[in-house]
């Protein structure tokens, strides 16, 4: 009896001093999830009316830690440092694409959880409008949840190509307003004064191109009026749309918050009431991941009363959180919210230019 008790008490030190080992070993890799780059493809495309190649690399996880690098490198070179990252088997460390925009593309491994991605082009990388980086939601339901996107412009940075908007018309709705404020940040930064900000620019960006715009407002007013019921707010944005037979897409853009701080990154929304409301949706999202730099929650359906009252082509967009801090200060800081108005105004421009049909 006396020898069960001691080889009990053994055993139970045993399997303490292995759980104690194992919490500990395991704190170094508690740092990050690790992504396993997956897949790496070019092609092709034209965006704003500039030739680009576009790199999409796959990636098993969301939300990939990418930074430009600060080493030194030729003009004609990107380097990006990976983190928390490793190889697929299959994953092809070095590509040559066809053509001459991008000569070579690799990708090595630094540690066993870092990677630094060259990209050697046939051009000047210099400017900052050469090239864009941002991420794309994978499949939800497949092994790549999250594409590293960037595009290599054969222009070299160069705009060439005016914006002509002549003849379109559309309808801004700035979220929220008057006696509704909307979300509020830590700071206590108003989600009503930061889509009146950014909408009102992005008026300024259209109307200089030449489209007519109709704002639901232009200043800190209630739609409706002040102490209407949610349901009659939102109507009068959907009348403002009415009123305008004209206008050939609805705008409405917003701040997100949840009640974890973590909650972070950009998405926009859609309902399939026409052929268009999808592709409008999915232009404005890859804009403001290009030009946010923030994590990309993706394009999502939603039955939201805006989306599904107005008769035109609508879209919802959410341009971050402002319960997350660090998000807060950005949608605060006025170059930010030019990067906001910029990226919505060239998505208007791309669907415009195709008339709301695929590319």
């Amino acid at each position: 009896m006396r020898w069960n008790v001691r080889a009990r008490t053994l055993l139970t030190v045993a399997a303490l001093f292995v759980c104690f080992c194992s919490i500990f070993t395991g704190t170094g890799e508690a740092k990050g999830k690790t992504h396993r780059l997956m897949s790496m493809e070019t092609q092709e495309v034209e965006i704003d009316g500039r030739t680009a190649v576009r790199v999409q690399i796959g990636s098993n996880r969301a939300d990939l830690s990418y930074a430009l690098s600060s080493r030194e490198h030729g003009d004609n070179e990107l380097v990006l440092e990976l983190e928390d990252v490793k190889l697929d088997k299959k994953f092809p460390q070095e590509y040559a694409p066809a053509g001459a925009i991008v000569e070579q593309i690799s990708v090595t491994p630094e540690g066993k959880r870092h990677a630094a991605l060259r990209i050697k082009a046939g051009v000047s990388l210099l400017h900052e409008d050469a090239y864009r980086i941002y991420t794309l939601p994978g499949d939800a339901h497949g092994k790549t949840k999250e594409y590293l996107v960037i595009d290599i412009f054969a222009d070299g940075g160069i705009v060439q190509e005016q914006i002509d908007l002549h003849g379109h018309t559309l309808v801004l709705d700035p979220g929220h307003g008057g006696s509704d404020s909307g979300a509020i940040g830590y700071s206590g930064l108003r989600e009503k004064d930061v889509t009146l900000a950014v909408s009102l620019r992005m008026e300024q960006l259209l109307r200089g191109a030449g489209a007519k715009v109709i704002m639901t407002r232009t200043e800190d007013v209630d739609v409706a009026h002040a102490g209407s019921s949610a349901s009659r707010e939102l109507q009068a944005r959907v009348d403002v749309s009415l009123a305008h037979p004209e206008a050939e897409l609805f705008l409405s853009v917003h701040c997100n918050a949840f009640t974890n701080p973590e909650a972070h990154g950009m998405e926009t929304y859609y309902y399939p009431k026409t052929d268009a409301d999808e592709r409008l949706a999915g232009l404005l999202n890859e804009e403001l991941a290009a030009a946010g730099g923030l994590y990309n929650r993706g394009v999502k359906y939603a039955k939201f009363y805006l989306l599904r009252h107005t008769e035109i082509p609508a879209s919802l967009v959410e341009l971050g959180f402002l319960s997350n801090p660090e998000e807060e200060a950005l949608l605060a800081d006025a170059d930010y919210q030019e990067k906001m108005a910029q990226a919505l105004f060239h998505a208007i421009a791309r669907y415009f230019d195709k008339g709301g049909e695929e590319k």
